[in-house]
């Protein structure tokens, strides 16, 4: 079915009305169908959406709570640009909180959740880089490896993040070849391995490079798109 935000209608049943159309925009956003500058109209989005405009309004304040979202005045909002300082405010953040967490948890991991841990890297290791698959896992495996000292406050300020960094290095797998400098496994074999040691020093150590290499990646991926774009690239 065409629509004119390229979103098709929600399901009736699951999650919350305002949950749901919040969901549908942000893979559009994170997929690319919705891109950086797009208009988001309220109007086209309930039209397409099938609900009225409270959700979509209710919605869009929790994209743009998620950085996905900017919030304009007279009730009008655009998808969030991409840009350097965004992303690396970013990766600032997931280094504060997931480095700390990760390391306060490894020396906790039962077997249990190494079973849980090892399982999802096999997952997203299997899974194409552009599924579903691969983002359900790979955010599964990072969640394992923080799940001992988890509490719904670290589950939101972390979801929230991954959400953010997600669009960046989604957009980077579709636009250059930089992320594919290693592979998904040898990308996470590091962090796999600080939680069988259940070492905290490997952990903090592992995750720290981990995340300023994704980092360090994506900006020079942004760099290239740029240069792409400007006039006169190719």
């Amino acid at each position: 079915m065409s629509t004119k935000t390229g979103i098709p209608p929600i399901a009736t049943a699951g999650q919350s009305l305002v949950d749901r159309v919040s969901h549908a925009v942000r893979r559009a956003i994170l997929e690319g169908r919705l891109g950086p500058g797009d208009n988001l109209s309220i109007s086209d989005l309930a039209a397409d959406l099938g609900v009225s405009h409270s959700p979509v309004r209710e919605a869009l304040q929790q994209l743009s709570g998620q950085g996905l979202v900017v919030l304009r005045p007279a009730r009008t909002a655009i998808v969030a640009p991409l840009g350097i300082p965004d992303l690396e405010d970013i990766y600032r953040l997931r280094t504060l909180v997931e480095v700390e967490a990760a390391a306060r948890a490894a020396r906790l991991l039962t077997d249990e959740h190494l079973a849980i841990v090892e399982r999802e890297f096999t997952e997203l290791t299997d899974a194409p880089v552009d599924s579903e698959r691969f983002w359900t896992s790979h955010n599964a495996f990072h969640g394992a490896l923080m799940a001992p000292v988890s509490t719904p406050r670290l589950e939101r300020i972390v979801a929230e993040l991954w959400q953010a960094a997600e669009r960046y290095i989604r957009i980077v797998y579709g636009a250059t070849d930089v992320l594919f400098t290693l592979s998904p496994q040898d990308r996470h074999r590091p962090l796999l391995e600080a939680a069988q040691a259940r070492s905290a020093s490997k952990m903090r150590k592992a995750l720290t490079q981990h995340l300023r290499s994704n980092e360090q990646e994506i900006i020079r991926s942004l760099e290239q798109i740029a240069a792409r774009q400007a006039p006169g690239g190719a």
